[in-house]
């Protein structure tokens, strides 16, 4: 088997691409004139990426796909193949997440967390597997949060999905050894720029939540990731040359040079002047 060359045409596929993260990796593929395979459930999003990922220089398909609904992955995978071709790379990236205590989550809330990153992540896994098996090669990918491994109060339905989603990993690691499909875990830190921290934020829950954090020493200083950062490791991840995978990768953000802030009011002040500047 030849190895994976990062400017080879390859067909991916990415969920929860209509924002945020799954953009810039869509984006990111575009650039490598790869064809994309963009996914959500709100369209209007997906057209905008697909223009991303045509003006980085890839050929992009936009598909409704709700990764909860195994017809609507099934369709969403039958659309990129009849349209781009065999698929070698899935990206798991759809998630949904609100802030607050257990006890605030309605039961319906719960299980769309829940479902979205657990269920979604396996119903693209087993859809993508179907599809590279008969190519003995492929990437599957799975993208993860620092709250699968570290106790995250104000964040728990989400928490427990991603500690899920990595035990799954593991295990299809295992299964898929022999077939040339690689399976790897790639676990986020404190990211800007999310759609559901976005929106957090408007509500004003991710203050609360944040506080919190800051207290109890989860939040330590201001530094922050970028969507962008986090689709640079993606694409590392899924174009190393066949032979060896990352077998988890952990992306964090670095400490600005300087004393940690000592009180939750110096963080606060801190992280609206390096991040909402004026």
């Amino acid at each position: 088997m030849t190895e994976f060359d990062p400017s080879a045409d390859r067909v991916a596929v990415v969920s929860g691409a209509g924002t945020g993260i799954g953009l810039e990796i869509a984006a990111k593929f575009g650039a490598l004139r790869w064809r994309v395979a963009v996914g959500g459930r709100r369209v209007e999003l997906l057209a905008d990426t697909a223009s991303r990922v045509e003006a980085a220089g890839g050929t992009c398909l936009h598909h409704p796909l709700d990764v909860t609904d195994p017809g609507s992955v099934d369709r969403f995978f039958a659309a990129a193949e009849a349209e781009l071709g065999p698929v070698s790379v899935v990206v798991n990236n759809a998630a949904m997440a609100r802030y607050g205590p257990l006890d605030d989550f309605a039961p319906a809330e719960i299980e769309a967390e829940v479902a979205t990153k657990l269920l979604g992540s396996l119903y693209m896994a087993r859809r993508g597997i179907q599809g590279m098996r008969p190519q003995a090669a492929g990437d599957i990918l799975f993208i993860t949060s620092l709250a699968a491994v570290q106790p995250w109060p104000f964040h728990l339905p989400y928490a427990a999905a991603n500690a899920g989603v990595e035990q799954a990993a593991r295990s299809l690691r295992l299964e898929l050894e022999g077939s040339g499909i690689r399976v790897t875990m790639l676990r986020c830190g404190e990211t800007l720029g999310t759609e559901f921290g976005t929106r957090e934020t408007a509500t004003g829950r991710l203050g609360t939540a944040s506080e919190f954090w800051f207290r109890r020493g989860l939040l330590r200083h201001t530094g922050l990731m970028t969507p962008d950062m986090v689709a640079d490791a993606v694409v590392a991840a899924v174009t190393l040359p066949v032979g060896y995978q990352y077998e988890s990768v952990a992306v964090i953000p670095t400490a600005p040079v300087g004393d940690a802030p000592r009180t939750y009011e110096e963080f606060g002040a801190a992280m609206m002047q390096a991040h909402m500047p004026g």
